[in-house]
């Protein structure tokens, strides 16, 4: 029972720091949709490395206990494709917005993905960029709070980079470029675990 009490605190701590997290990237035309592909593309290939090393057809030292894999890469390859969709209208300047309902679910789904192919740690570094965005509206509003001077022209981060003359279109690829290192990195991360057998 008490594990199960434990599961439920941290099921709802990833789920409220990643759909937070992503909430919090969807300033700028595009950023948040395009940050989502790269993540749930990496979803995507550590679904299908989980489903080609699953303990039901591999059993070994080396293989995941992950139930469905495949069934949650095209769930992750299908939110990569609607975000690619998406990002045609979204992106700038944006004729459709995301709004809340898009970015909390988008963040929900990450969480979603995190917790169903047990990757709940490697989320906060395949996600990194909304991680560090993140940071940034806790950095400003406790240094805020406690020196009532602030750490950035204006939080979330995209907006400091926005008041110090960044075109909008500039901060959202670099901030892509960004997510893109992250995705990889976990990917890597991901990869270097199944190698020295951690899995």
């Amino acid at each position: 029972m008490l594990g199960l009490i434990l599961f439920v605190l941290w099921a709802n701590l990833i789920v409220a720091g990643t759909s937070n997290g992503v909430n919090l990237t969807d300033g700028l035309d595009g950023l948040a949709t395009g940050a989502s592909v790269m993540v749930f593309g990496a979803y995507v290939l550590i679904a299908i490395w989980q489903s080609n090393q699953s303990c039901q057809f591999n059993p070994g030292l080396k293989c995941y206990e992950v139930r469905d894999p495949r069934d949650l890469a095209v769930v992750a390859a299908a939110l990569m494709g609607a975000c690619f969709g998406f990002l045609w209208w979204n992106a700038s300047p944006a004729q459709i917005f995301m709004g809340d309902t898009g970015s909390l679910a988008l963040g929900g789904a990450m969480a979603g993905l995190a917790i169903t192919t047990r990757t709940e740690l490697l989320v906060v570094i395949l996600g990194g960029l909304f991680v560090i965005i993140t940071l940034s509206v806790i950095i400003q509003v406790g240094f805020f709070k406690m020196t009532g001077r602030r750490v950035f022209r204006m939080a979330p981060l995209q907006h400091h980079f926005e008041l110090a003359g960044w075109n909008e279109v500039t901060i959202v690829i670099r901030f892509w470029i960004v997510a893109g290192l992250f995705a990889a990195l976990g990917i890597g991360i991901f990869y270097a675990e199944w190698v020295v057998g951690a899995a």
